[in-house]
């Protein structure tokens, strides 16, 4: 039976794995929000911002015992984010 931890660590995993296909392949472009990007940065986007959210949850909710699992998918998480700023160039301080 799987549990709510290893959806998450899937997710996560699936995560990192389509960021680092839209980044090496090219697919269809669309554009939205003044940038143009390939559809496959939807889910992309859609799972890098709500995954963390889901894993910070799940800690908050079991302070007792973190497990492995939910640290591991954090921290894809934040390799995604991390990826992305590079990707699209993001400037948070701009001079």
């Amino acid at each position: 039976m799987t549990d709510k931890k290893n959806i998450l660590l899937a997710l996560s995993i699936i995560s990192f794995l389509l960021l680092l296909t839209a980044i090496f392949v090219s697919f269809d472009e669309i554009e939205a929000f003044g940038m143009q990007f390939s559809i496959i940065w939807i889910p992309v986007w859609v799972l890098t911002i709500l995954l963390p959210i889901f894993n910070f949850a799940e800690i908050i909710l079991e302070r007792d015992y973190i497990s492995k699992r939910i640290v591991v998918a954090l921290v894809f998480n934040i390799i995604n984010m991390f990826f992305i700023i590079r990707h699209f160039g993001f400037e948070f301080f701009p001079e």
